[in-house]
């Protein structure tokens, strides 16, 4: 008896922060873009001192989702 078995397509997406203009060795992943965001906001407050009004931008999200890149 043959077995069937779902595929299971694994989709990474991920920001380099480095891409983002910084200094900076972190890459962020997630299964979806708002995972990246939210991880990409903590990430700028903690490791960057960036302030919460800095960021909150609509030109700073547009920025940050355009460098967010999907691999399989």
């Amino acid at each position: 008896m043959l077995k069937r078995y779902n595929r299971i397509s694994l989709t990474v997406k991920a920001l380099a922060c480095r891409n983002a203009g910084f200094n900076c060795d972190a890459v962020i992943r997630g299964d979806t873009e708002e995972e990246i965001m939210v991880s990409t906001v903590e990430h700028a407050i903690k490791e960057h001192n960036m302030k919460p009004e800095d960021i909150a931008s609509e030109e700073f999200e547009e920025h940050v989702r355009s460098l967010i890149t999907t691999s399989n």
